[in-house]
């Protein structure tokens, strides 16, 4: 099952986009969909406790249930004559916990919460899918912000049929949404990372305007294409600022340093890699360190979580003495045929494990990539090793 929490990381030579919470970005984009139907309810009126729930929707009768036509042509002539659909962001809920694709079909399944007081009546997917933003996996790209209103761009992705599922009464306790996605024009689908905002009406209440309520996703649904095909993004359904947690405790602060896993089809490689530090800071210098190019291979294509470094250990111990990675999250990157390279630094005489510059002397050097798979394991890979002297001042100068 796919999870993920979005928080920060650091990196040398790199700083992640920051954008603000999901209400404040792709909830935009779907602002459209998620007309407040019931706007004109009182201040306190709506309940807040979650009703009780039915057995779970059943994921293998999705499946095998016949798709109905979906008209995207809101989406896809933003300012015609084609209504948006309307209702309200709420009570429903749906967190989505797992992404699954066959085909051009994309299955996103989870929890499903409804408010007290509130009747479900049926299950009707509507679909916003927009680019992400490359800087920031979470957030949409730019001129993304608003769909379906005049002037807005034409979606590159939209949903061209779904499963329609009736009901009333309680609402499933978890539901499984089905889409077929497809172009405005019928082209392919063109590659590139995306973000999904799920939707829906069918909820009943006791609020004025209440046929207008409905449902949302509590994140925005990750996903990729390759090769003109959709495919989940390993390890994560959603991600609000474009991280997930991973395990990198064998990088930490006087860890034995070792590869962790079987490498998830990843591979690193180094070039122009420094060799020699001074043991004091240069003049007019922040710091001195290692500085190398990393590069990673992924043999599937696609976003995966990713985090690249150098780091140094002590030849006596093998224990991280420099270039350590103490947090806990890692940034959401696209592999390419052109993998993915940057330029990393180990700091000797700064942010060290020691609290203060290496001793001069021989240490061993690594560079490292961390993913997390599918199942939300976390593996290291590391490079073939090699020798860093940290010198006097006066030498390797």
């Amino acid at each position: 099952m796919d999870e993920n929490v979005g928080i920060r990381h650091e990196r040398t030579g790199h700083s992640a986009h920051r954008v603000g919470t999901r209400a404040a970005r792709l909830m935009a984009a779907a602002a459209v969909v998620l007309a407040l139907g019931a706007c004109d309810a009182l201040p306190g009126d709506r309940p807040t406790e979650p009703a009780p729930s039915a057995e779970p929707m059943d994921p293998t009768a999705v499946a095998e249930a016949e798709t109905t036509a979906v008209d995207p042509s809101w989406l896809c002539d933003p300012g015609g004559d084609a209504d948006a659909p309307e209702h309200a962001a709420g009570p429903g809920v749906l967190s989505a916990e797992s992404v699954r694709t066959d085909g051009n079909d994309i299955v996103v399944s989870g929890p499903f919460q409804l408010q007290d007081g509130y009747s479900y009546g049926g299950f009707v997917p509507e679909a916003v899918v927009v680019p992400a933003d490359p800087a920031n996996r979470g957030a949409p790209g730019e001129g993304y912000d608003e769909m379906g209103t005049d002037g807005a761009p034409t979606p590159p992705i939209v949903a061209r049929e779904r499963v329609e599922i009736p009901g009333e009464g309680a609402a499933p306790s978890a539901v499984t949404a089905r889409l077929t996605l497809g172009t405005c024009d019928d082209a392919p689908l063109p590659d590139g990372q995306y973000l999904l905002a799920l939707s829906g009406g069918g909820i009943d209440g006791p609020d004025r305007g209440e046929d207008d309520a409905g449902w949302s996703t509590s994140d925005d649904v990750l996903f990729d294409v390759v090769d003109g095909s959709p495919q989940p993004v390993p390890g994560a359904a959603t991600a609000p600022e474009g991280e997930i947690p991973a395990d990198l405790s064998s990088l930490g602060c006087r860890s034995p340093l070792e590869p962790v896993g079987d490498g998830d089809g990843l591979s690193v490689t180094v070039s122009d890699q420094e060799t020699s530090v001074p043991a004091a800071v240069p003049e007019d210098q922040l710091g001195a360190g290692i500085d190398a190019e990393v590069t990673v291979r992924s043999e599937d294509l696609g976003t995966r979580a990713l985090l690249q470094g150098v780091v140094l250990t002590a030849p006596e111990s093998g224990t991280v003495v420099a270039g350590a990675r103490n947090a806990g999250d890692i940034g959401l990157q696209w592999i390419g045929e052109e993998d993915v390279t940057t330029s990393e630094t180990a700091w000797t005489t700064r942010m060290t494990c020691t609290r203060s510059a290496l001793q001069a002397g021989p240490y061993d050097a690594h560079a490292f990539a961390v993913t997390v798979d599918e199942e939300g394991a976390t593996h290291v890979v590391l490079s073939d090793p090699w020798t860093v002297e940290v010198a006097e001042a006066d030498a390797g100068s």
